[in-house]
């Protein structure tokens, strides 16, 4: 039985370990406004993004200002045009910003982790199935 079942056990392990362990995850980058043409790129930790090229684009998404951060993850803009800005740190992070809107919340990370790995479970399923159902034909055939 444990032969049928071991892709799945398997699996069910390491999603075990997974959920169980504490977690280190990528961090999600935003813009926070720090006050009327002023912002902050920075990590959901807190912690500052000193890499990160700011755009200002207006109404009509024309480029208007660009930019880098400071050394604490602070631009500064002319709030008049602007009406959306876009940090993109060059690492694989990226967050906008419309002005005036409050700023985004990070993503709970245990559901969205949870679904993932559900879905990950899911299909390694729906293949183990298809393998075994695979596997008893064949033997049908071979005894016929």
């Amino acid at each position: 039985m444990f032969k049928k079942y071991r892709s799945i056990i398997l699996l069910l392990g390491v999603l075990a370990i997974l959920l169980s362990a504490s977690p280190v995850f990528a961090h999600l980058m935003l813009i926070e406004p720090v006050e009327e043409g002023r912002v902050r790129v920075a990590f959901d930790d807190g912690s500052a993004n000193r890499h990160a090229e700011v755009v200002v684009y207006d109404e009509n998404e024309n480029e208007i200002a660009r930019g880098d951060v400071d050394g604490e993850g602070y631009f500064n803009y002319d709030p008049q045009e602007a009406e959306l800005l876009v940090a993109d740190d060059g690492f694989g992070h990226r967050a906008e910003y419309v002005a005036g809107e409050e700023t985004q919340q990070a993503l709970q990370r245990g559901p969205v982790v949870a679904g993932v790995l559900f879905g990950f479970a899911f299909i390694a399923g729906l293949f183990q199935y298809r393998i075994q159902k695979k596997n008893s034909n064949v033997q049908e055939e071979s005894g016929n």
